[in-house]
């Protein structure tokens, strides 16, 4: 649906599905403070089931780094149709740079 090749998303769209993966991420590692991060880009994909997407998000942080850019692997299934209630889903696979740095330090 939406990549650096394909674009059927409107901003709009694009909006809900980045609050969609922030929220996600947030289940899984956060809370997070998303005023510190930036969005280099993100791709959705429409999956086979019902309502079900998968959501690559990458971002990388606001302050200076080396560029490091965050990948964050999301496939999720919506509980309603409309993306106004992007609060509500369930959360199917999860992969995230976040989970990685957390897991390995401890």
């Amino acid at each position: 649906m939406e990549n650096n090749k394909t674009h059927h998303l409107n901003d709009y769209q694009k909006k809900q599905f980045t609050k969609l993966a922030q929220k996600a991420i947030d289940q899984k590692d956060g809370p997070f403070d998303w005023d510190n991060y930036q969005t280099v880009s993100i791709d959705v994909y429409k999956m086979k089931n019902l309502h079900e997407y998968a959501l690559i998000y990458r971002i990388k942080p606001c302050i200076r780094t080396d560029n490091h850019i965050i990948n964050n692997t999301i496939v999720l299934t919506l509980k309603h149709r409309s993306l106004d209630k992007y609060k509500q889903f369930t959360i199917n696979k999860y992969s995230s740079d976040f989970s990685n740095v957390f897991t390995s330090s401890k």
